[in-house]
């Protein structure tokens, strides 16, 4: 459901001689980053192998977890504070695990309200989701005094824009589910894909650990070596961000101020509270056959974007926040090579050698608008993916590199901390920097 905006801009509105009109279209991705479907790993009740097994195995392939969290049971909360300040979710299981169709409208109302203050007050971040125990849904009008939205477990990967946002599917994973092993995940990422859905993964325990439904850990692990070539496909992200992304993207409006030969200048906004709706939304517009390459600015700051081919049309890509200021999209006459993402195909198995390399073999050199990052050369794998992160989790940076083992980019950062990642199969380089 990519949404296409048609702009129609009078050219002599802007002072430019020629007559006629300029037609400028814009479209909103249906998840960030025009990947095909979202992808979340949802862990219940804070079994043990969730922290000693799969958390290292997420942080390797730097994907984030969401862990719906039972106050009550919860004993580990500096653990969890530090998750979270590494991009995972914390999010509610309510305080005691109730059955929320067996308590009165009253209960349910502490259970949920106490839940998210405990969270807030131990972690640090905004608690925005829930998770029914039981899988039992709460009176919705208490939930959604609460959160954004709530999951649930019908057992289907859900649309891209849920009909309840306060019941979004999942699907139990463990020898009582129907994710049981690799082969298992892989079927349910390539049916989220061709739906353009959101897949929910519903994870309890992790091998021996005494939880609900255990997974072997291999099994799941495997399924992050499927996806870690395949990102440019797939957005492994939290609940919250999925749900944030749909609703702004259903909410979005796309206004375009002024357009000349050398400039786009357009606001987006949508009608929901700022104050929590700032998750960036991926928009693109066709590159125009004039402009070697181009520029993006929000509110007179360098945004990410970049130059890409999708079949054989050329689009600008760049990610904006609505409400954050009008976004300027310039002509640059730097030439650049349009990227094409390189996706295996879904037939293509996994390596399975894991490989952990330590921060500094990956050099970084950055300035304020400059970035050099190199790594080790491979003789086996030429495919890397190369991103940035600031400290609040927010892309700056991403690119796909092939056959070398470098690259030298122009970009503007601020000053601040910021996270180097360079990714292959089973291969992680990271490092943080401070400008």
């Amino acid at each position: 459901m990519i949404r296409t905006i048609l702009l129609v801009f009078l050219l002599a509105v802007v002072g430019i001689s020629q007559t006629g009109a300029q037609e400028v279209s814009f479209e909103i991705a249906t998840w960030y980053g025009f990947r095909q479907a979202a992808v979340c790993y949802t862990f219940d009740d804070g079994c043990a192998n969730q922290f000693a097994k799969a958390r290292p195995m997420f942080d390797t392939a730097g994907f984030p977890m969401t862990l719906f969290t039972v106050t009550n049971w919860a004993s580990n909360w500096p653990v969890l504070k530090a998750m979270a300040g590494h991009g995972h979710e914390v999010a509610s299981h309510a305080v005691t695990h109730p059955n929320f169709g067996q308590i009165s409208a009253e209960q349910q109302d502490t259970e949920l309200a106490k839940s998210k203050s405990v969270i807030e007050q131990q972690i640090g971040y905004p608690c925005l989701t829930h998770a029914y125990p039981y899988c039992v849904k709460a009176i919705d009008s208490i939930v959604r005094k609460y959160y954004i939205s709530a999951r649930g477990c019908q057992g289907y990967i859900e649309k891209s824009t849920p009909d309840d946002y306060y019941n979004v599917s999942s699907i139990i994973v463990g020898n009582l589910g129907a994710v049981k092993s690799y082969a298992d995940f892989k079927n349910y990422f390539q049916q989220a894909a061709r739906q353009g859905g959101w897949l929910v993964f519903l994870i309890h325990g992790i091998d021996n650990d005494g939880g609900y439904s255990p997974i072997p850990s291999a099994e799941l692990q495997k399924s992050l070596l499927y996806l870690t070539p395949r990102t440019a496909k797939y957005w492994v992200t939290t609940f919250k961000a999925a749900t944030l992304y749909s609703r702004e993207r259903n909410a979005a409006s796309v206004t375009l101020l002024a357009a000349n030969n050398d400039q786009y200048t357009l606001n987006v906004t949508d009608s929901l509270p700022d104050s929590v709706y700032h998750q960036p939304l991926t928009l693109r517009c066709p590159l125009p056959a004039t402009w070697p390459s181009a520029v993006v600015k929000q509110n007179q700051q360098g945004v990410f974007s970049r130059i890409v081919q999708r079949d054989t049309a050329v689009f600008i890509e760049f990610d904006i926040v609505p409400d954050a200021g009008e976004i300027v999209i310039m002509k640059d006459n730097t030439p650049v090579v349009p990227e094409i993402d390189s996706i295996p195909p879904d037939d293509q198995d996994i390596n399975t050698a894991v490989e952990h390399f330590q921060d500094d073999q990956l050099r970084v050199i950055a300035k304020k608008d400059k970035i050099v990052i190199s790594w080790p050369a491979s003789d086996t794998y030429r495919f890397w993916q190369v991103s940035v992160t600031d400290s609040l989790g927010r892309n700056i940076l991403s690119r796909n590199v092939y056959d070398r083992n470098s690259i030298d980019l122009s970009v503007r950062m601020k000053g601040g901390m910021y996270f180097v990642q360079v990714r292959g199969y089973g291969k992680v380089y990271q490092a943080k920097i401070i400008l």
